[in-house]
């Protein structure tokens, strides 16, 4: 687990573009709601942590790192802190399950969904608690592992005493959020498209090449002129994938 934001090695020209973008618009959903820091409050790299982590949960490596550990029932994740003496272990539970709450009642709005019907029906209001107290505690452990002040530490505390604030400032991204996640999902399948090009085409150029050898080494042995129009053939279309494919090295039984 990487300090202070990051989750992951993204291409750092590609993490750039979209942190400034998920900046950017935070900045100017606090000028929306008027929300003017302190000297004392500046809200500088909460404004960075929320943009990595937004970043971060259009991920799926980030799923697969925090799902075995979120749960939208407090009990589960008490258990799972007590079944390990880790701090490191118990830190990141406690943070991947405040980010989980604060994300997904400001940004997803679908907690209420997710949470258990009827009697044990869970209200907004349990959920920004529970995001409150976890924050608090993923400070805490945070504070007992590294044994000094860190950003990481300061920036979990200001969630913590300001969750409701920094669920109210998420919430007036949405829009902008959904957008880049759409572009971005739309950018990675692009991306797939083009790797599945290059990879589909190294494919064909690898069968026409094991193609043309058998078919060269089969004229070599028999010098079977029968054979040429065919090798002739072979090398014209392994021509087209790498016109400098053979040249120097094979020679074409029919001539140039």
């Amino acid at each position: 687990m990487k300090e202070p934001c990051f989750y992951f090695d993204i291409d750092k020209q590609e993490r750039d573009t979209v942190i400034r973008y998920l900046l950017g618009s935070l900045v100017r959903s606090r000028m929306d709601l008027e929300v003017a820091p302190s000297e004392e409050q500046e809200d500088e790299d909460v404004n960075v942590y929320l943009s990595h982590l937004l970043f971060a949960i259009a991920l799926p490596e980030y799923h697969e790192l925090a799902e075995p550990y979120l749960s939208t029932d407090s009990s589960d994740v008490l258990r799972w802190v007590q079944a390990t003496e880790d701090r490191t272990i118990r830190y990141f539970i406690f943070k991947v399950n405040a980010d989980y709450l604060l994300v997904h009642l400001a940004i997803f709005e679908d907690l209420a969904a997710k949470a258990r019907h009827g009697i044990f029906r869970r209200s907004e209001r349990h959920f920004s608690e529970l995001g409150r107290l976890y924050y608090e505690q993923a400070a805490n452990y945070h504070a007992r592992i590294y044994r000094k002040r860190t950003g990481i530490g300061d920036v979990l505390q200001k969630l913590s005493r300001n969750f409701d604030l920094y669920t109210n400032i998420l919430r007036t991204v949405r829009r902008d959020y959904f957008s880049f996640l759409n572009r971005f999902r739309d950018q990675a399948f692009d991306k797939f498209m083009e790797e599945f090009g290059r990879y589909e085409q190294e494919t064909t150029r690898q069968e026409r090449i094991d193609r043309f050898l058998d078919l060269y080494a089969a004229w070599l042995r028999t010098k079977d002129h029968q054979l040429e129009q065919r090798i002739h053939d072979e090398l014209g279309k392994l021509r087209q994938f790498d016109p400098q494919f053979g040249k120097g090295v094979f020679s074409d039984p029919k001539g140039p």
